[in-house]
């Protein structure tokens, strides 16, 4: 393919992604999220006074946000959003959503480099940079992260720089060493699961290219000390700590608490000999729900079928590619095994088998969004097996097939834009937010409010609905270290609300449709999910 024809097809490519990724932003996903709301209270309160709603100045290694304690970078970009576009989903979602345009120009780029390592391989499949283009401009699972103002969908970018700029070190300037590391850096700093990723990725690269690396070991070391010295600030941290418990707070594969009481239950079932001991040693047990966790995101029901079952992570109808992709991508891997001396193969395996390690980490899986990176070499196998296809069928089979994954596109979108709000509200807890505007507009008919719990955390949608409270909440200064009680660090909202309570106003609860209503409260409103069913109650006396 010439010049001319590539870009007049990237244009094409960027335009189809650029409507599906900006098109109704705002409202689909139907409302925000946890994350999503408390990022954009940190954007905003950095935004107007430099510090986030913790009181702490903007430029942290960690900040304390609700008291998840995120990785800042993508709250910095956040902050501008917010500034010139004001508090709204659209503005959140927006960093995210421009940053997936620059990752599948990356991606096209990433795959022309690699194909540079092997003229024969170039050659023959001159078209595999322009076709993972296309797959990641319409896949599931790219473009419904490009939709969410999540850490780990805004990562993705920085990661490739980090890879692309390595490899063109590799050829070009040895200082592109250096600018890898930085963005090797702001990659781990935008999400914390880059922390295993990073370096193990790097030491598949030494290795698939440590013949082109001999004479630039210098350069090599520099950057691996810039970029230790880099996590320092982390590290040391008044938060890492904290950050780290709340993170490993959960059942996973580090802490061990599942297979140790496995293991201590065969034990005592079948006896503490030598035989039982090793062969239901918990650090075996752990191995083998290790490869059963990573193998589930390889898994047919997961990319192609399925999806992932939680409707924040994917649609829920079909998988996390189009359906039309499952012949090619095994034809790209059966390629890639064809070819496994190749640079581009001996990548892309890694990059297979190292990203979904965090995911596999934990026992929720398959799991789309800590796993993200995984549809960058998926993408990549998908444009390499349709490559094949043209060259077996030529332009008329090929035509058909591209016809064929637009029109699997169109059933996709069409779910996605029609049907997935009504059918994922509950997930994105379109019920809190719902609650949020109410009082917005009401909250003065009341001296007192309380809202049930059941979804937990609606504080955070209250302070998102009065963004005005994080100012006088900066009084509690720096309340997630000074407080470690309240672990979320959020006082309750209507403490500055309601600061003189007027008894002759309303006391309001907003309780669970199925909850037993209080003695003298009476029903005034309803908070139904999109699709019909009941959710909140709101009831006063």
């Amino acid at each position: 393919m010439n010049k001319n024809k590539e870009r007049f097809f990237l244009v094409i490519i960027f335009v189809l992604a650029a409507f599906l990724r900006f098109f109704q932003l705002g409202n689909n996903p139907a409302s925000l999220y946890w994350d999503e709301a408390a990022i954009g209270l940190d954007a905003l309160s950095i935004s107007q006074t430099g510090k986030d709603m913790n009181n702490m100045f903007w430029l942290q290694p960690v900040l304390g946000s609700y008291g998840d304690f995120k990785a800042p970078v993508l709250i910095w970009a956040t902050s501008l959003s917010v500034k010139f576009l004001g508090m709204n989903p659209f503005a959140i979602r927006l960093p995210v959503a421009i940053f997936s345009l620059l990752l599948i120009y990356l991606s096209y780029l990433l795959v022309k480099e690699l194909l540079n390592f092997d003229h024969t391989l170039a050659k023959r499949y001159g078209l595999m940079p322009i076709l993972t283009a296309f797959i990641l401009s319409i896949s599931p699972w790219s473009t419904h992260f490009a939709r969410i103002a999540f850490e780990s969908s805004f990562s993705v970018s920085f990661l490739l720089l980090a890879i692309l700029f390595f490899l063109k070190a590799l050829k070009h300037k040895n200082f592109y060493f250096l600018i890898s590391t930085f963005f090797a850096v702001l990659a781990v700093y935008s999400y914390y699961s880059l922390r295993i990723i990073v370096p193990l990725l790097f030491v598949a690269l030494v290795l698939i290219f440590f013949a082109k690396i001999k004479n630039k070991k210098a350069w090599l070391f520099s950057s691996i000390i810039v970029f230790v010295l880099s996590m320092l600030p982390m590290l040391n941290s008044p938060y890492y700590e904290r950050s780290q418990d709340y993170r490993l707070n959960n059942d996973n594969l580090i802490r061990r608490q599942r297979v140790i009481a496995e293991s201590s239950q065969y034990l005592e079932t079948y006896g503490s000999n030598l035989y039982s001991k090793l062969v239901y040693h918990r650090h075996l047990l752990a191995l083998r729900d290790f490869i059963h966790n990573m193998l589930t995101h390889f898994s047919p029901n997961f990319l192609f079928l399925k999806g992932d079952s939680n409707l924040r992570q994917h649609s829920g109808y079909f998988g996390e590619f189009l359906l039309v992709s499952l012949p090619f991508y095994y034809l790209g891997l059966f390629i890639m095994i064809r070819n496994w001396k190749s640079k581009i193969s001996q990548l892309l395996l890694a990059f297979l088998l190292i990203s979904p390690i965090p995911a596999a980490m934990v026992y929720e899986v398959p799991h789309a969004s800590r796993a993200i990176y995984l549809f960058i070499p998926m993408a990549t196998l998908i444009a390499w097996g349709l490559n094949e296809a043209w060259h077996m069928g030529k332009r008329l089979f090929f035509g058909l097939i591209v016809v064929l994954f637009l029109v699997n596109a169109v059933f996709y979108y069409s779910d996605y834009f029609i049907d997935y709000p009504k059918r994922s509200s509950e997930a994105w807890l379109y019920s809190y937010n719902q609650v949020g505007q109410y009082l917005r507009d009401h909250h003065k008919d009341f001296y007192s409010v309380e809202i049930d719990e059941r979804y937990w955390l609606p504080r955070i949608f209250v302070y998102y609905y009065f963004p005005e409270l994080i100012g006088q909440t900066r009084e509690l200064k720096n309340a997630l270290l000074n407080n470690p009680i309240n672990s979320f660090g959020l006082a309750d909202p209507f403490d500055y609300i309601y600061k003189e309570k007027d008894f002759n106003k309303k006391q309001a609860k907003f309780i669970y449709y199925e909850s037993e209503i209080p003695d003298g409260f009476t029903v005034v409103e309803k908070f139904n999910f999109l699709n019909g069913d009941p959710s909140l109650v709101l009831v006063t006396k």
